[in-house]
């Protein structure tokens, strides 16, 4: 450590700089960060989840010109609870809204400061998960600041005392496979401490100065000048994602060609698949330039930002945009699914708003809040059916404002689909005088948890989990959160599957296939499986999710 000690604090615009530094090095960890997935499955998100959290921070600062250190850390602290998604970038938004609370009669930053919000940070982390982990994100940010603690009374700079939050937060990452054995036998730590270790690596000073030069002032994503909190004129632009499928992709080409198209720009994949995030004006810019490379593209969603903003809670909307809150059913239903058939079941079962999203594609809190907005009943239901979802699902019913809005924690597709089919029979049988809200969600919960789920994927790497061998390229059937077999081919995981989950009450196995399965091809194999389970009902419906060949319901 250095012999000469500076304790003197930094300022907003000190912060605004490390903060942009710390998300620009974050940035070059997201692929390695989604590869901890602890399941060899081909959606692991938490890189993703975790940088579009800390983008959507920075949007809030971004035209921010304050040296008031308070402003600069709660204007952080809000955009990382619009842009939270996964259970990573949910904790991590409630590690910096604990960071800034501590910060709010602060002026400057020091050591002594340091300590205090880490610790706050850490506290409110904890506080916001409901059964705690240890070996996770959480551990690491309470070791992590339990070791600065011990230093913080010791006349440090704070670029010393964030060195050592740093080596604490790396030594506490190394020890997560050994808090927690499925880590271990995935060989891998958790993928969410190396999210925040990661984070905190960039925030840290390398030269030892933390007042860094002012070219560190924005991040290479995030859009100069326009924030998305700000009530100017300027656009917000569209959010577009597509996937690029061929041959050699060059992945650091592709995101060198896009970085002066627009911002918020996100290139992860490889060199056969390559998966496209990006902020821009002119939507037609990006998918031109894909379509011209020779990829083929696929998953194209392209969202208006400045609308979503507009039909938050607070804006004004004009006509067209404006949220309907005419006096319709008693509840109103959101749900979250992940093709284009499953948006549709939903809407036929009456969800007033589906949001896009789902394994590898984490709908933000802000996303439910403009869903919630747009609902017209007074008492709002949300189906994640996902459960890396769930905790983002409710960051956002407690941010809503006028309405009570209850999460139900649907951990997949089948179970959304069952409650909302048992909420739908509630009402019909007259039992919901006016809104029993109650009764409604314990005969959806119940719904829900009588249903068994299958999900079919593909490994993306070889691996040994519960003492399965999986090499890369096999097929995997999961059930509630476990691996259940693997196979070398897809009817082999499907049969094994329900050869292991089947049970004497069920009747009814409902295959959802996905968009890289045609029809005829789902119909076979549905018409070989009555050969072998003629006793059940076996009924088919397009779902068009991507990454999942099936998803499967037993009833």
């Amino acid at each position: 450590m250095s012999s000469c000690r500076n304790t003197y604090g930094v300022d907003g615009k000190a912060l605004k700089r490390a903060l942009a530094s710390a998300i620009g090095q974050f940035s070059q960890h997201v692929e390695v960060i989604n590869e901890m997935n602890v399941f060899p499955v081909p959606d692991g998100d938490t890189g993703i989840n975790m940088y579009h959290t800390l983008q959507r921070a920075y949007s809030e600062i971004s035209d921010l010109d304050d040296s008031d250190i308070a402003e600069v850390s709660r204007r952080f602290a809000y955009g990382a609870l619009m842009g939270a998604r996964g259970n990573s970038g949910t904790i991590l938004s409630q590690l910096l809204k604990g960071f800034a609370e501590e910060l709010q009669s602060t002026k400057a930053l020091d050591t002594p400061h340091l300590a205090l919000a880490c610790k706050r940070a850490a506290q409110f982390a904890y506080d916001a998960v409901t059964s705690p982990v240890e070996g996770t994100i959480l551990t690491v940010a309470r070791e992590a600041t339990e070791t600065l603690e011990l230093h913080a009374d010791e006349g440090l700079a704070l670029s010393e005392a964030l060195d050592i939050l740093v080596r604490a937060a790396q030594a506490s990452l190394r020890r997560t496979p050994e808090l927690l054995p499925i880590l271990k036998e995935s060989g891998v730590v958790d993928s969410g401490a190396l999210g925040l270790a990661s984070f905190l690596e960039g925030l840290a000073p390398g030269d030892g100065k933390f007042d860094r030069p002012e070219k560190a002032e924005a991040p290479v994503a995030a859009r100069p000048g326009v924030s998305m909190g700000s009530s100017g004129d300027a656009s917000y632009g569209y959010d577009v994602q597509f996937l690029m499928l061929g041959k050699d992709l060059n992945i650091a080409q592709i995101r060198q060609d896009l970085e002066q198209a627009g911002w918020s720009l996100l290139v992860v994949g490889d060199d056969s698949t390559v998966k496209v995030h990006i902020h821009v004006d002119n939507p037609a810019l990006p998918i031109d330039y894909a379509v011209q490379s020779g990829a083929i593209l696929d998953d194209i969603v392209i969202e208006n930002m400045e609308l979503q903003f507009r039909r938050r809670p607070g804006q004004e909307t004009s006509s067209a945009a404006a949220p309907k809150h005419q006096a319709a059913e008693a509840y109103g239903v959101i749900a979250v699914a992940p093709g284009d058939g499953l948006r549709a079941v939903f809407e036929d079962l009456g969800c007033e708003a589906v949001i896009r999203g789902g394994q590898g594609r984490n709908p933000s809190v802000e996303d439910f809040l403009v869903a919630i907005d747009s609902v017209s009943a007074s008492k709002v239901f949300i189906l994640p059916n996902n459960r890396n979802i769930i905790m983002t699902a409710r960051q956002a019913a407690e941010s809503a404002d006028e309405r009570r809005v209850d999460v139900l924690p649907t951990t997949s597709v089948v179970q959304g689909i069952s409650a909302l089919i048992a909420l739908r029979s509630f009402e019909d049988s007259g039992e919901d005088s006016g809104g029993d809200l109650d009764s409604a969600i314990r005969e959806m919960r119940a719904a829900a948890q009588q249903v068994c789920s299958i999900e079919i994927t593909r490994a993306s790497r070889d691996s040994r989990l519960g003492g399965l061998a999986i090499g890369c390229g096999d097929f995997l059937a999961i059930g509630d959160g476990q691996i259940l077999v693997a196979g070398a081919t897809i009817e082999a995981a499907v049969r094994d599957a329900l050869a292991k989950a089947l049970k004497a009450e069920h009747e009814l196995v409902t295959l959802y296939y996905g968009d890289s399965i045609q029809e005829r091809e789902a119909k076979d194999l549905i018409e070989r499986l009555s050969f072998t389970y003629s006793e059940l009902e076996f009924d088919l419906v397009f779902g068009g999710q991507d990454l999942y060949p099936y998803l499967i319901g037993l009833e």
